[in-house]
């Protein structure tokens, strides 16, 4: 065995490469978003803009069923680059596109890059990593978090002293070391010999998206995307209306909540080693209850910015156990179809994204804290109705003979 084989099965090493894609992705859809306007399409009108981001939903919600089905028969490795190939093209297109059209392709591309990159890059993480799921699926969002920091920052600086053209010269650097380092140490998943017919793995892309374990996981993951998704418009806005913060001073609070983010891992990872995967993730629902609410009381920036740093952490002990629920479904099925689970993960995250919508529509229309607390209100008490699900635990079938023999090399290796 070469030393890039072993590389490639050393479970840090793949925890290093899926954590940079993330990273990558996040950084590049976190620099798009503000530069769109300055495009060379001249694009300024805010409907198109919002179709923008649904030609990157539109690219997700495609490209993510598909790489449920065939990525775990085709290996994890083919997608992880054609993830990587897809954002390169997404980046040249923002970069020379001249014509709202260009834009619409690049962010179809881009949707369906990002898909890849969760899809493969999760279900690669819970089959190296196994031993530690809760804390390295934590590292895996810490590196997204980290580049949907960055990405807006870095943009934006580079916008500034250089033009437009700047900020995409340093993503398509980024991309070319993305994608490198998946060509190169993307560990390869499967036997093409040892495939079963297609009919079987319909049978158990079915058994896993209907899982109770699966189901329920995915449920919370689109809680915790709807809790994240109504702060970002919201804090913003709330901080204007009580304090006159400037953006720069809203950019560092939020900034700030995204650092405290990075360093929960290992705590959520203690906790849920202690109380259960499951009972972290029902802890994260109920204090996201609590604080919701308590928002739209806030008289002042230091307790709306406390707030948000709380909502922060209940989204880490809601989100990142649950990601680990996902691939422990999976093993306790005695399958290795992780791909499956990280499809139903991205759709029920945008679903959860997408759900808020309306919610935030009507509170924008609206200044007064009351209507916001009323929001809030029913978002925080549907997250309280929901708690009892996590605190049983579902039946799910088990493959007595797989699980009496797990796969045991990567499986088994500590991350």
């Amino acid at each position: 065995m070469s030393w890039v084989e072993k590389l490639r099965s050393n479970p840090w090493m793949v925890l290093f490469v899926c954590s940079f894609a993330l990273f990558q992705e996040e950084f590049l859809y976190g620099m798009v978003c503000p530069l769109t306007p300055e495009a060379p399409a001249h694009i300024s009108d805010e409907h198109v803009i919002s179709t923008l981001y649904g030609a990157y939903a539109l690219g997700m919600f495609v490209a993510t069923p598909i790489l449920g089905l065939v990525t775990d028969r085709l290996g994890r490795r083919r997608p992880m680059i054609i993830g990587g190939v897809l954002l390169g093209i997404a980046a040249v297109l923002f970069a020379i596109g001249t014509s709202r059209e260009m834009l619409y392709v690049g962010r179809v591309f881009q949707g369906a890059g990002a898909a890849c990159s969760w899809t493969a890059g999760l279900a690669l993480v819970a089959k190296y990593c196994s031993k530690h799921r809760v804390r390295d699926m934590g590292y895996c969002m810490l590196g997204a978090t980290t580049g949907s920091v960055a990405g807006p920052w870095v943009g934006g600086e580079l916008f500034d002293k250089f033009g437009y053209l700047a900020p995409f010269y340093f993503a398509i650097a980024l991309v070319v070391i993305d994608t490198t380092l998946r060509i190169v140490f993307t560990p390869s998943t499967t036997n093409p010999d040892a495939q079963p017919p297609w009919s079987e793995t319909f049978k158990e892309l079915r058994g896993i998206a209907l899982d109770k374990r699966v189901l329920s996981a995915a449920f919370a993951v689109a809680l915790a995307a709807a809790s994240w998704a109504l702060m970002e418009p919201l804090f913003p806005m709330h901080a204007i209306r009580i304090a006159n913060a400037s953006p720069a001073t809203v950019g560092g609070i939020i900034t700030g909540s995204n650092l405290l983010y990075a360093f929960l891992a290992p705590v959520v990872a203690i906790v849920s080693d202690k109380i259960g995967v499951r009972t972290t993730t029902a802890l994260g629902l109920g204090m996201t209850a609590v604080f919701l609410p308590l928002l739209a009381l806030t008289p002042n920036l230091f307790f709306a910015g406390s707030v948000l740093w709380l909502i922060t952490i209940s989204y880490a002990f809601t989100i990142n156990p649950t990601s680990a629920e996902l691939g422990d479904a999976v093993d306790h099925r005695g399958s290795s179809s992780y791909s499956v689970a990280y499809a139903v993960y991205n759709l029920a995250y945008a679903i959860g994204m997408i759900s808020v919508d309306s919610y935030v529509e009507f509170v924008t229309d609206s200044a007064h804290h009351l209507q916001l607390l009323h929001i809030l209100l029913i978002v925080s008490g549907l997250f309280a109705l929901c708690l009892p699900l996590f605190l049983v635990k579902p039946q799910s079938p088990t493959n007595t003979a797989a699980t009496d023999t797990p796969e045991t090399a990567p499986d088994t290796a500590t991350g």
